[in-house]
């Protein structure tokens, strides 16, 4: 889109800019001066550049400068006067009267390097950079696809689009005029933390002018406004990381609400440093971590010709289609997705077995080494009859079995329904005993050790989303083990697991007793993925590991939980 003097070259070309181009290293004004121009430049040749507001754009303008290189700040320094530095000692040695001038004055200089208050003023509301980057949007539509920094939650649900922007720009200017108006008089540090900025001010100023209080009190305020909420437009990461399926009615929602068809957002770096797709090809995450020093990724963009998005990265320049995110239910070693986990399960070097003692069955937890990576699996065994005698008599045994099948059965299945809650599981055989293997998921806290610990999940995806994902899972398989010790979760993200489905797949119709009275809710998406279940499916993926009757019972019960979803009013 530019030429080799960095002049617009990309004709009628709409460029956009997802946020995020401070902060990222030492030359942030080297990149909003070329965006400036290009601005003009590309308008002039019928083009467009449309630079939105990210997390780090909204940071500079309201002081949170925790991220800004010393560089950056060295690159304003020309442009500071020793009169400002004076007189903002003045101020800050009035706040803090130590006894050593000479050690608050250290102090001083090493949080206000040289250049700090020029670059304070150029991204004040009235200085260069601020006054520009005020004017930009948060979110823009082009055709049907729906830009913005990070995501879209429910907290934006109440904005009329056309007021969005507006609404967005007038929350973040008033919030920094107000934070350069109580600066400038030296009411506060400009270090003070976001979160205590409100209350400090508020009584920072109960004495002082009325223009002073106003200021506070739009700083106490605006703190909860959604640009500087953690649902907010350019911080809210569910389309990201949160479960698909738990996602998917609040996205559809959005795009809706936007006239799009497709989320294209940064903020949140992707596992692989590709460019891919999530929650049904919906959304698209872009943030490749362009940052190397940060996130060890490449530099990369989307393309948009025809209405067929592509992925281009430097290092390999021609565009390249941009497909799923790869499947991974658990965090693992060496970034391996789910299906390399299976081919490492089957077919990797066993280096130790050791008894887990805990369970009936007494499992076996295993350690497998996989093209240099070391991966550990729980081994079960255990595996009780369910096929002598009459009829009844089988479905008896069916009812009352215990089986290591059922683990690769529920794998199987969550896989077919892409609920990504059931980890990697694979038959094998050790030491001549056949059984399941599963994917052993590190760094993970039950439901009962998280109530008796007292633990509150602090995730971005609340429990209560994903616990409806769990309630039709169990409803399906009609699973009757359903313990708090087998509720798992990351103790990072809070992320919800299933582990342990040797008793389930019943035949029986209804619900097991736990989960009777649950209202099962579900996203459009959910329900369409159950209906398209059918036999030929059921008994080419879960054949090899379920009986006939098995696989009629479950269909039966998804007809079940399909008619009860439409009467209850379809709850999502």
């Amino acid at each position: 889109l530019v030429d080799d003097n960095l002049a617009w070259s990309g004709g009628e070309t709409h460029f956009v800019s997802v946020g995020d181009i401070v902060d990222r290293g030492p030359r942030s004004r080297d990149i909003l001066d070329l965006f400036m121009r290009l601005e003009g430049e590309a308008a002039a040749a019928g083009g467009r550049v449309h630079v939105l507001l990210g997390n780090h754009e909204t940071m500079n303008l309201t002081g949170e400068l925790d991220y800004v290189a010393p560089e950056e700040f060295a690159a304003f320094a020309a442009e500071e006067s020793e009169e400002a530095r004076e007189t903002a000692w003045t101020a800050w040695r009035s706040r803090h009267p130590g006894t050593d001038e000479a050690a608050e004055r250290a102090a001083f200089d090493k949080a206000h390097p040289p250049g700090w208050f020029a670059h304070q003023e150029a991204f004040s509301p009235d200085g260069e950079y601020g006054r520009w980057l005020l004017s930009r949007n948060v979110l823009i539509v082009i055709d049907d696809t729906v830009f913005v920094h990070a995501g879209l939650s429910d907290l934006v649900a109440d904005l009329p689009p056309q007021d969005f922007n507006r609404r967005m720009r007038e929350d973040v200017e008033r919030y920094a005029q107000a934070w350069h108006q109580l600066l400038q008089a030296g009411v506060l540090d400009s270090d003070l933390s976001f979160g205590k900025r409100g209350e400090t001010a508020v009584a920072a100023t109960a004495e002082s002018p009325p223009e002073l209080q106003a200021a506070a009190a739009d700083i106490a305020e605006l703190a909860d406004a959604p640009m500087f909420d953690a649902d907010g437009p350019v911080w809210y990461r569910g389309a990201a990381v949160c479960h698909p399926l738990s996602e998917a009615g609040r996205l559809e929602a959005a795009l809706g609400r936007f006239g799009g068809s497709r989320l294209a957002v940064g903020h949140s770096p992707t596992t692989d440093k590709r460019i891919v797709t999530r929650v049904g090809n919906r959304a698209v995450l872009m943030d490749t971590g362009m940052l190397k020093e940060a996130y060890g990724g490449r530099a990369s963009a989307m393309i948009i010709e025809g209405g067929t998005p592509k992925a281009v990265y430097l290092d390999r320049p021609a565009p390249e289609a941009i497909g799923p995110e790869p499947r991974r239910v658990g965090d693992r070693p060496g970034g391996l997705d789910d299906d390399q986990i299976e081919r490492a399960l089957r077919e990797g070097e066993i280096v130790s077995i050791e008894e887990v003692g805990e369970g009936v069955t007494r499992p076996k937890r295993v350690t497998i080494r996989w093209n240099g990576v070391d991966i550990r699996a729980l081994f079960k065994t255990e595996s009780t009859e369910i096929d002598r005698g009459s009829r009844s008599q089988r479905g008896r045994l069916i009812n009352n079995s215990d089986r290591y099948q059922y683990e690769i059965a529920a794998y199987r299945l969550d896989r077919l329904l892409d609920l990504q809650l059931v980890p990697v599981a694979v038959e094998r055989e050790i030491d001549g005993a056949k059984g399941s293997l599963s994917f052993w998921v590190d760094n993970l806290i039950s439901e009962l050790d998280r109530q008796q610990e007292s633990v509150t999940a602090t995730g971005w995806c609340p429990l209560i989303e994903q616990y409806p994902l769990m309630f039709v899972f169990d409803a399906l398989i009609y699973n009757v083990d359903r313990t708090q010790q087998n509720i798992v979760y990351d103790r990072d993200d809070w992320m919800l697991y299933l582990i342990d489905h040797s008793r389930a797949f019943r035949t029986n119709r209804g619900r097991p007793k736990d989960i009777r009275q649950v209202q099962l809710k579900m996203s459009q998406d959910l329900a369409d993925r159950l209906a398209a279940l059918d036999g030929e499916m059921l008994n080419e993926a879960l054949g090899p590991w379920l009986t006939s009757s098995q696989i009629r019972a479950l269909i039966r019960r998804r007809d079940e939980i399909l008619e009860e979803w439409k009467k209850d009013g379809r709850p999502g």
